[in-house]
Protein backbone atom coordinates (compact mmCIF):
# COMPACT_ATOMS: atom_id res chain seq x y z
CA UNK A 1 0.00 0.00 0.00
CA UNK A 2 1.54 3.68 -1.16
CA UNK A 3 1.92 5.81 1.56
CA UNK A 4 0.13 9.24 1.27
CA UNK A 5 1.78 12.76 1.30
CA UNK A 6 1.41 15.06 3.73
CA UNK A 7 1.26 18.17 1.73
CA UNK A 8 3.49 21.51 2.08
CA UNK A 9 1.30 25.16 1.07
CA UNK A 10 4.37 26.44 -0.49
CA UNK A 11 4.59 30.48 -1.47
CA UNK A 12 6.28 31.24 -5.12
CA UNK A 13 7.90 34.54 -4.69
CA UNK A 14 11.10 34.67 -2.06
CA UNK A 15 10.59 31.44 -1.50
CA UNK A 16 10.91 29.56 -4.70
CA UNK A 17 11.98 32.29 -7.24
CA UNK A 18 12.98 35.42 -5.92
CA UNK A 19 11.26 38.62 -7.02
CA UNK A 20 12.22 41.97 -8.04
CA UNK A 21 9.22 43.91 -8.66
CA UNK A 22 11.09 47.07 -7.80
CA UNK A 23 13.44 46.46 -10.85
CA UNK A 24 10.31 46.26 -13.45
CA UNK A 25 8.63 49.74 -12.02
CA UNK A 26 12.12 50.88 -12.48
CA UNK A 27 12.53 49.57 -16.22
CA UNK A 28 9.31 51.51 -16.87
CA UNK A 29 10.33 54.72 -15.57
CA UNK A 30 8.54 54.43 -12.17
CA UNK A 31 10.78 55.90 -9.11
CA UNK A 32 8.06 54.92 -6.53
CA UNK A 33 5.36 52.22 -5.87
CA UNK A 34 3.08 55.06 -5.13
CA UNK A 35 3.72 56.31 -8.62
CA UNK A 36 3.18 52.87 -10.14
CA UNK A 37 -0.16 52.59 -8.07
CA UNK A 38 -2.48 52.09 -11.32
CA UNK A 39 0.06 49.21 -13.19
CA UNK A 40 -0.25 47.73 -9.87
CA UNK A 41 -4.01 47.44 -9.44
CA UNK A 42 -3.97 46.34 -13.01
CA UNK A 43 -1.40 44.02 -12.45
CA UNK A 44 -3.89 42.64 -9.46
CA UNK A 45 -6.67 42.23 -11.42
CA UNK A 46 -4.56 40.01 -13.97
CA UNK A 47 -3.57 37.97 -11.24
CA UNK A 48 -6.94 37.20 -10.27
CA UNK A 49 -7.90 35.86 -13.77
CA UNK A 50 -10.03 39.24 -14.71
CA UNK A 51 -8.26 39.27 -18.12
CA UNK A 52 -5.60 37.80 -20.26
CA UNK A 53 -2.33 38.34 -20.74
CA UNK A 54 -3.12 39.72 -23.79
CA UNK A 55 -6.16 42.06 -22.33
CA UNK A 56 -3.40 42.84 -19.08
CA UNK A 57 -0.62 43.91 -21.95
CA UNK A 58 -2.75 45.98 -24.24
CA UNK A 59 -3.89 47.82 -21.05
CA UNK A 60 -0.32 48.12 -19.61
CA UNK A 61 0.91 49.49 -22.94
CA UNK A 62 -1.50 51.78 -22.90
CA UNK A 63 -1.28 53.38 -20.07
CA UNK A 64 2.21 54.47 -21.11
CA UNK A 65 1.03 56.46 -24.54
CA UNK A 66 3.12 55.33 -26.62
CA UNK A 67 6.37 55.61 -24.58
CA UNK A 68 6.86 51.81 -24.35
CA UNK A 69 6.63 49.26 -26.45
CA UNK A 70 4.75 45.73 -25.93
CA UNK A 71 7.81 44.13 -25.92
CA UNK A 72 9.68 47.00 -23.63
CA UNK A 73 6.76 46.26 -21.25
CA UNK A 74 6.66 42.12 -21.54
CA UNK A 75 10.75 42.44 -20.77
CA UNK A 76 10.09 44.73 -17.64
CA UNK A 77 7.07 42.25 -16.56
CA UNK A 78 8.96 38.83 -16.77
CA UNK A 79 12.08 41.22 -14.86
CA UNK A 80 10.17 40.77 -11.80
CA UNK A 81 11.20 37.12 -11.65
CA UNK A 82 14.69 36.67 -10.99
CA UNK A 83 16.06 33.69 -10.35
CA UNK A 84 15.78 30.57 -7.90
CA UNK A 85 16.41 30.91 -3.64
CA UNK A 86 19.15 28.71 -2.94
CA UNK A 87 18.75 25.23 -2.07
CA UNK A 88 15.47 25.40 -2.81
CA UNK A 89 15.44 23.41 -6.09
CA UNK A 90 17.02 20.93 -4.12
CA UNK A 91 15.11 20.55 -1.22
CA UNK A 92 11.78 20.56 -3.22
CA UNK A 93 12.83 17.44 -5.57
CA UNK A 94 13.78 15.45 -2.51
CA UNK A 95 10.34 16.13 -1.20
CA UNK A 96 8.55 13.11 -2.32
CA UNK A 97 10.48 10.37 -1.77
CA UNK A 98 10.36 11.73 1.87
CA UNK A 99 6.72 11.75 2.22
CA UNK A 100 5.79 15.37 1.37
CA UNK A 101 4.58 17.23 -1.48
CA UNK A 102 4.68 20.55 -2.50
CA UNK A 103 2.19 22.52 -3.58
CA UNK A 104 2.24 25.82 -4.69
CA UNK A 105 0.01 28.08 -2.78
CA UNK A 106 0.42 31.62 -4.59
CA UNK A 107 -0.57 34.79 -5.63
CA UNK A 108 0.61 34.73 -9.29
CA UNK A 109 -0.32 35.31 -13.14
CA UNK A 110 -0.43 32.17 -15.59
CA UNK A 111 2.45 33.49 -17.44
CA UNK A 112 4.96 34.54 -13.82
CA UNK A 113 3.63 30.98 -13.15
CA UNK A 114 4.77 29.47 -17.19
CA UNK A 115 8.14 31.61 -16.69
CA UNK A 116 8.45 30.19 -12.92
CA UNK A 117 8.06 26.22 -14.11
CA UNK A 118 11.13 27.28 -16.70
CA UNK A 119 13.28 29.03 -13.95
CA UNK A 120 12.46 26.99 -10.88
CA UNK A 121 14.08 22.98 -11.89
CA UNK A 122 12.10 22.34 -8.40
CA UNK A 123 8.74 23.16 -10.13
CA UNK A 124 9.37 19.44 -11.64
CA UNK A 125 7.98 17.84 -8.21
CA UNK A 126 5.41 20.69 -7.49
CA UNK A 127 2.78 18.71 -10.27
CA UNK A 128 -0.19 20.89 -8.60
CA UNK A 129 -1.35 24.29 -7.11
CA UNK A 130 -3.73 26.80 -5.55
CA UNK A 131 -3.13 30.28 -8.09
CA UNK A 132 -4.81 33.99 -7.22
CA UNK A 133 -5.69 34.05 -10.93
CA UNK A 134 -7.73 30.70 -10.61
CA UNK A 135 -9.33 31.26 -7.34
CA UNK A 136 -10.32 35.05 -8.66
CA UNK A 137 -8.77 36.08 -5.11
CA UNK A 138 -5.60 36.69 -3.78
CA UNK A 139 -4.42 35.75 -0.20
CA UNK A 140 -5.14 36.39 2.65
CA UNK A 141 -9.11 35.69 0.95
CA UNK A 142 -10.32 33.22 2.72
CA UNK A 143 -11.84 31.52 -0.92
CA UNK A 144 -7.92 30.63 -0.93
CA UNK A 145 -7.69 28.72 1.90
CA UNK A 146 -10.71 27.00 1.21
CA UNK A 147 -9.79 25.93 -1.90
CA UNK A 148 -6.38 24.09 -0.65
CA UNK A 149 -8.32 22.23 1.72
CA UNK A 150 -11.26 21.41 -0.76
CA UNK A 151 -8.33 19.72 -3.25
CA UNK A 152 -5.72 18.65 -0.40
CA UNK A 153 -7.00 18.89 2.98
CA UNK A 154 -4.93 21.27 5.57
CA UNK A 155 -0.98 21.28 4.70
CA UNK A 156 1.37 19.95 7.32
CA UNK A 157 3.05 23.44 6.93
CA UNK A 158 2.60 26.70 4.83
CA UNK A 159 5.88 28.97 3.98
CA UNK A 160 5.82 32.42 2.96
CA UNK A 161 7.95 35.50 3.12
CA UNK A 162 4.94 37.67 4.37
CA UNK A 163 4.49 37.62 7.57
CA UNK A 164 0.97 39.41 7.83
CA UNK A 165 -0.02 35.95 5.14
CA UNK A 166 1.58 33.73 7.75
CA UNK A 167 -0.48 35.19 10.63
CA UNK A 168 -3.73 35.20 8.81
CA UNK A 169 -3.13 31.75 7.86
CA UNK A 170 -2.73 30.58 11.71
CA UNK A 171 -5.72 32.32 12.11
CA UNK A 172 -7.51 29.95 9.89
CA UNK A 173 -5.77 27.09 11.84
CA UNK A 174 -2.62 25.98 9.60
CA UNK A 175 0.89 25.23 10.84
CA UNK A 176 2.64 28.11 9.32
CA UNK A 177 5.82 29.92 9.38
CA UNK A 178 7.77 32.95 7.82
CA UNK A 179 10.38 31.35 5.34
CA UNK A 180 14.08 32.34 5.69
CA UNK A 181 15.59 29.74 3.78
CA UNK A 182 15.86 26.39 2.65
CA UNK A 183 17.98 25.42 6.02
CA UNK A 184 14.95 26.79 7.99
CA UNK A 185 12.57 24.99 5.62
CA UNK A 186 14.31 21.67 6.06
CA UNK A 187 14.13 21.77 9.59
CA UNK A 188 10.68 23.16 9.98
CA UNK A 189 9.78 19.35 7.96
CA UNK A 190 12.44 17.16 9.51
CA UNK A 191 13.11 18.40 12.78
CA UNK A 192 14.13 14.97 13.84
CA UNK A 193 16.60 14.77 11.28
Amino acid sequence: MKQQLRHLALDIGNVCIRIAPELCLKMLGFDSIAAAAELIQLERQFECGRMTAKEFQARAVKMFRGTISPEQFQQAFFAILREPVPGMEELILSLPARGIQPVFFSDISDVHLELTRKMFRGAEAVPDGVYSFKVGAMKPDPAFFTEFERRFGAPCLYVDDRKELIEAARLHGWNAEVFSGADQLEKLLFPEA
